[in-house]
């Protein structure tokens, strides 16, 4: 679909002009979410920080420039080393300090498959580019597949990888003591972005939230890859808008709709006020989704 690759070039130039802002006007702004849990605020992806005498970590690092601002104002919190960095998926505004942090000599920390996109060309097939391989100061100095846990500052914390969502390396970190989780862009303010070329995909996404909701209960507190502070009430939300959108492009599917006449049907009208202030409307959304789930339709 045409039309699939202005949405990917949006997401492409939505990264490019964050990252090329004014970081001089960007401040980093602290949010306390437990006793020794933060969630940063900047440009770019939502920071979770937790400190205490084991040293600090950190996750993820929005954009380069903003490195020691970063860490200035985790060094506000606790003076301490930075000892870990996870990275939640492969995207820059979400990774684009790694060079930086490790040469603070900060351990990093991401699924298997982020450290192999890294070092490869990632090339995308609906923009006619190719991303080149990262520094090989960005990449991740431990990976696992499904499960891996710290222990630290008195802190269980387990990383859970589940299914192809935002990308295919998506990371959810769960600090169990403090019933404080951060989910990267598996969950966030807006329509979320489903980046196809990174493996991502709609089935994926909603099962993945599924198993996330297990996890939760009412006095879990989520920090998103993008907005405010949420509970687990908002990542329902956020589920059922998905899962009904992508139930209405099925239903079309199978009655012989043709995929390009689908985001005109008006499935995320009523979304749009909501979740529709991002740089993807529901209509791109619309058209993702057709386009992954349209292959899954026997035709008689």
């Amino acid at each position: 679909m045409k039309k699939l690759v202005l949405i990917n070039f949006l997401f492409c130039f939505a990264l490019q002009g964050q990252a090329q802002q004014n970081f001089d006007t960007v401040k980093i702004r602290p949010l306390k979410v437990a006793e020794n849990i933060y969630m940063l605020r900047g440009s770019g992806g939502n920071i979770g920080v937790m400190i205490g005498r084991d040293g600090t970590l950190m996750i993820d690092d929005q954009f380069a420039p903003l490195s020691n601002k970063i860490n200035g104002a985790i060094k506000t919190l606790d003076p301490g080393e930075i000892r870990f960095q996870i990275n939640t998926h492969i995207h820059g505004d979400h990774t684009g300090g790694n060079e930086n942090f490790r040469k603070m000599g900060v351990t990093i920390v991401a699924h298997n498959v982020v450290r192999e996109r890294m070092m490869k060309e990632q090339p995308n097939p609906r923009l006619n580019r190719t991303t080149p391989p990262r520094d090989r100061e960005a990449l991740p100095e431990i990976t696992f597949s499904d499960r891996l846990n710290f222990h630290l500052n008195g802190e269980d914390i387990e990383l859970a990888h589940f299914d192809p969502a935002h990308t295919d390396g998506d990371v959810i970190v769960h600090f169990k003591n403090a019933n404080v989780y951060h989910v990267g862009d598996l969950f966030r303010s807006g329509y979320p972005f489903i980046d196809v070329s990174s493996g991502g995909g709609i089935t994926g996404y909603i099962t993945s939230l599924d198993k996330l909701l297990g996890m939760l209960d009412d006095n879990s507190k989520v920090i998103p890859g993008h907005g405010e502070l949420s509970t687990k009430a908002d990542v329902k939300i956020f589920r059922d808008m998905l899962a009904d959108i992508r139930d209405q492009v099925l239903a079309a599917l199978k009655k012989g709709k043709k995929p390009e006449d689908i985001p005109g049907l008006g499935i995320a009208d009523k979304y749009e006020p909501k979740w529709g202030g991002g740089f993807v409307k529901g209509k791109d959304l619309v058209l993702v989704i057709t386009d992954e789930l349209k292959g899954t339709i026997t035709k008689k």
